[in-house]
């Protein structure tokens, strides 16, 4: 598969700590958060290749972005502070998102990420919200992207366009 048929994968990070001593920044993931979604990058590595990953600096991203890679077949995790979550992300998310292009995964949090995905799509906001350890499937389309599918943990597999399916 080509990268231009690849989708870019917006990916919330999977299930974590709720309160951590040293912070929100050094929250980790939790042992049944990373079994979970050990379990679920693999089913995401089936449904497409991709060619790299970036991910905010907080821990439980990067937690996430390791296991991901690791299931991908990916040799390293790029952390990029657009990823951060701060109130100007969403538009960060956006414009990294369209400087990497398709066969790059990101992965932050929310709401930055769901904000993000509607920005992507030119939506006023998301249809749902993106759970912990989702990922949403983009094509990028000149400006904008156009939705492929939505993957969330121990949920159906939700496609909304396979017109880039080879």
């Amino acid at each position: 598969m080509s990268p231009h048929q690849m989708p870019l994968l917006l990916v919330r990070h999977a299930v974590a700590e709720d309160v951590h001593p040293l912070g929100d920044e050094a929250r980790a993931l939790t042992v049944e958060g990373r079994a979970a979604f050990r379990t679920h990058a693999r089913k995401l590595a089936r449904l497409t290749p991709m060619t790299g990953i970036v991910t905010s600096p907080l821990v439980r991203a990067v937690q996430t972005a390791e296991i991901l890679a690791e299931a991908f077949g990916l040799g390293r995790v790029e952390v990029h502070p657009a990823l951060i979550p701060r109130h100007s992300a969403p538009k960060r998310i956006l414009h990294l998102a369209r400087e990497l292009g398709a066969g790059w995964m990101l992965v932050g949090h929310n709401p930055s990420l769901t904000r993000a995905g509607a920005l992507a799509l030119d939506l006023d906001e998301l249809p749902g919200k993106l759970r912990k350890g989702t990922a949403l499937a983009l094509h990028p389309e000149g400006k904008y992207f156009t939705p492929a599918w939505l993957a969330t943990p121990g949920r159906v597999l939700v496609r909304y366009n396979d017109s880039h399916a080879k």
